[in-house]
């Protein structure tokens, strides 16, 4: 062949070449737009996205934001190295991750929740979807996880898999330009290029439809492009009804129209935008959604259009308020109720204190934050830790306190393990200080009662025994004096018998001795006889029914003399050294007897049963001197005298140091209130070891009554 020939053979296949070139480079751009719009969809979507066999081969940037990760860190992996060894149900993360795989490949697509294992060691939770898909001959596992740990978490930028595509190409198609020689090659590499871009138009397109968040990709005026299964359920319109029609046509926004669109308003200087509003379906019906949109670009980065993600948030908006609502009325029953309640952590520091804290503790809300732990409030120890920890709840601790008043209260304590917040131990106080009152005074009234019980049965005792006892006395008594007056009479004829005939025996006694001693034990026997009258009249007094009269004018000395006459024997067996001392004007006080009698008697038993042996004194005396207008009647003793600790509760109902003998703890109560009820006081005062003094004053009647 010619030289001319060869140079035109070689132009016309320079010519064909650059026509399969051009055509090539024709394609790569429609392919290039393409996977533009791809990159786009799939880097924008909040769902982590990933193409697996038996390990991962794809993902997006969204699975690394969820997994805290990168890429390199999940391909070439399999799944269970993002999860812990347990799935919350129990079972094996391996077992439960391959069942479902195999399902998904068998054409069963699945949906279910599951617990990632973050590249940070955290967890996190996910809604899992699995899906099917073949390319190029090849089966695929897609698989949507969508993080439901953070709802408002955004994906990241997802380019680096169309920037590192578009690297290779850029660079291939230089190496063709540069080199002619290379351009069998350079088709061949496009050839596989194209592949690549077919398997990730494919990819795009399986993650675009198999996205739960509704998708639309408009151009550069607003009309839908593309859009996905998830989008047409949201919006309730067909997609024969959506394609080619600007997107506030289909589902606007609130506040969108033709002239203002939201999302492209919104997009104005950023590539990306987030925010929540309502949209209107093709029903009419108002729909909460959380959109994301974000700038649709060519490689230039020009805006060519948008990609805008609808997330369906009504449930999750629902959801909040619920909770908003529970919350003020958990807030409102906490601010009611009379109980103090305090969350707290393990070392007692507050996280939360109810307002109702003023009314058990007298301290405001802000009082309570200052002090900082519930030790400083309640005491250290009032609860054992570990206790709580194995029982879960302590109930029913009883607490004394005293408030900055000095006003003491008694507080019923529950505590609860509970995981509230930061908090783990729930403590609520109610404050019980008048139930407690009131049962003691049931408890004084019950024992009162019993002892009124008791007092009716001594006095119907005293009444039967004085009885039998002063019948045969009034026997002693008469027929004493008739012996006596007997005695009297034979004694002058028993005198001269005695002169005329000497000494002699009478009752075994010689008359020289007996003569002057009869006369005593008559005298004797008369005087014990009256004693023993006296003192069963008294009896009989102090066991008579209680009379309520408060008028009655009561003579001092008279019942102090009666109430010593009842205890001589008790007298006479706890102490050697016993004096009294009556008062000379014969003080008169207004008000019962019986009752004044009753507060004697009771501080004289205590001053006899504080004496440790019978070497030791006790003294009555009744005084007006300190307040003419007043009597006193003073009991003092020797015994063992009352601690400065048991000082405080003498007065206290059933408070007693002497159980062991039979004390119940009510004779200072009762006779603290009797002495109220006469306007008197009743005073204490000891020394330990030395003695006490108990000091009972009395107003006096005036002189004219």
């Amino acid at each position: 062949m010619d030289p001319a020939g060869e140079i035109r053979a070689l132009t016309d296949r320079i010519a064909r070449l650059e026509q399969e070139n051009a055509a090539l480079r024709d394609t790569g751009e429609d392919l290039e737009r393409e996977l533009v719009i791809y990159r786009a969809v799939l880097e924008g979507m909040a769902d982590g996205i990933l193409l697996m066999q038996e390990t991962f081969t794809k993902c997006n940037q969204s699975a690394c934001r969820i997994w805290k990760c990168e890429k390199g860190d999940i391909i070439g992996y399999s799944p269970e190295k993002f999860a812990p060894p347990f799935q919350p149900n129990g079972r094996e993360s391996v077992g439960m991750a391959h069942e479902k795989i195999q399902a998904a490949l068998k054409g069963a697509p699945q949906r279910f929740y599951w617990k990632d294992l973050r590249g940070d060691g955290t967890l996190t939770d996910t809604e899992v979807f699995l899906k099917a898909v073949s390319i190029n001959d090849t089966d695929y596992v897609v698989a949507t996880v969508r993080d439901i740990t953070d709802e408002l978490r955004k994906e990241r930028e997802r380019t680096i898999l169309f920037d590192r595509m578009e690297h290779i190409l850029e660079a291939r198609t230089r190496e063709l330009h540069s080199s002619h020689d290379l351009l069998k090659d350079e088709r061949s590499y496009r050839a596989q290029v194209e592949a690549d871009l077919e398997r990730a138009d494919l990819e795009l397109n399986q993650v675009f439809e198999t996205s739960t968040d509704g998708l639309i990709v408009t151009d550069s005026h607003k009309n839908i492009l593309k859009i996905n299964r998830a989008f047409l359920e949201l919006s309730g319109y067909r997609a024969e009804e959506v394609h080619a029609r600007k997107c506030f046509e289909i589902f606007p926004c609130e506040n969108c129209d033709r002239k203002r669109c939201r999302a492209a308003t919104r997009l104005k200087g950023r590539n990306r935008v987030d925010y929540e509003t309502e949209c209107i379906s093709a029903t009419g019906e108002r729909v909460a959604c959380a959109v994301t949109a974000t700038k649709l670009k060519e490689s230039s980065g020009t805006q060519v259009g948008m990609v805008i993600s609808y997330k369906n948030i009504t449930d999750y908006r629902q959801w909040v308020q619920a909770l908003q609502y529970s919350e003020e009325l958990h807030r409102i029953t906490l601010a009611s109720i009379s109980d103090a309640v305090f969350i707290t952590d393990d070392d007692g520091n507050f996280h939360y204190v109810s307002p109702s804290v003023e009314g058990v503790f007298c301290l405001t809300e802000e009082e309570v934050w200052w002090l900082g732990n519930i030790h400083e409030l309640l005491g250290r120890g009032f609860f054992d830790l570990a206790e709580l920890e194995a029982r879960g709840e302590i109930r029913n601790i009883e607490l004394s306190l005293t408030d900055r008043q000095g006003g003491p209260h008694e507080l019923m304590v529950n505590v609860k393990r509970v995981n509230i917040q930061n908090g783990t131990v729930l403590i609520t106080c109610r404050d019980i200080t008048e139930k407690s009152l009131a049962e003691r005074e049931a408890r004084l009234k019950h024992e009162q009662l019993i002892h009124a019980g008791k007092m009716v049965s001594l006095g119907i005792l005293v009444s039967g025994v004085a009885h039998e006892v002063n019948n045969p006395n009034n026997y002693i008594m008469l027929n004493t004096q008739l012996l006596s007056r007997m005695w009297h009479d034979a004694a002058p004829v028993l005198e001269r018998y005695h002169e005329e005939h000497g000494d002699f025996l009478i009752g075994g006694l010689r008359y020289s001795h007996a003569r002057t001693r009869i006369p005593g034990l008559f005298d004797s026997v008369l005087e014990g006889s009256a004693r023993i009258k006296r003192i069963v009249q008294d009896l009989k007094d102090y066991a008579r029914h209680d009379s309520t009269d408060m008028s009655q004018t009561v003579h001092v000395n008279s019942v102090i003399k009666h109430s010593l006459n009842l205890l001589g024997n008790q007298i006479r067996k706890s102490t050697d050294h016993f004096s009294i001392a009556f008062e000379k004007t014969r003080p008169r006080v207004r008000g019962n007897y019986q009752k004044i009698e009753q507060v004697i008697i009771n501080l004289v038993q205590n001053a006899c049963e504080a004496l440790p042996d019978k070497s030791h004194s006790v003294a009555v005396e009744a005084i007006t001197l300190a307040d003419p207008a007043r009597v006193t009647v003073l009991v003092r003793d020797e015994g063992t005298g009352i601690t400065q600790q048991d000082m405080q509760h003498i007065m206290d109902p059933f408070f007693t140091t002497k159980r062991d003998i039979g004390g119940t703890g009510l004779g200072l109560s009762v006779s603290q209130k009797i002495v109220q009820e006469h306007d008197g006081t009743l005073e204490f005062t000891s020394e330990p070891g030395r003695g006490t003094v108990a000091a009972l004053t009395l107003p006096l009647m005036p002189p004219e009554e």
